[in-house]
């Protein structure tokens, strides 16, 4: 099944924690996200929230990839609920 991917997710604000991490690594980290959630949430889903809050542990030395790519997963997951 190839299932259209949806070309315009927007998020409004999106407030990351990195601890130990520059402002500049949150930038890429929250553009990771956006690049992978465009790619993750089906063409015609309709979604809106007041706030979504997601929390995401991760060990030490994640890669800005890993760190991206399991925020856009938690939430896809809560998209799902």
């Amino acid at each position: 099944m190839n299932e259209r991917r949806n070309p315009a997710v927007q998020i409004g604000q999106l407030n990351l924690r990195v601890p130990g991490r520059s402002a500049e690594t949150g930038h890429r980290v929250a553009n990771g996200i956006a690049e992978s959630l465009a790619g993750k949430v089906p063409a015609g889903m309709r979604r809106q929230f007041g706030a979504l809050n997601v929390r995401v542990q991760l060990p030490a030395g994640a890669t800005e990839a890993d760190m991206s790519d399991a925020v856009a997963e938690a939430i896809m997951r809560a998209l799902r609920k």
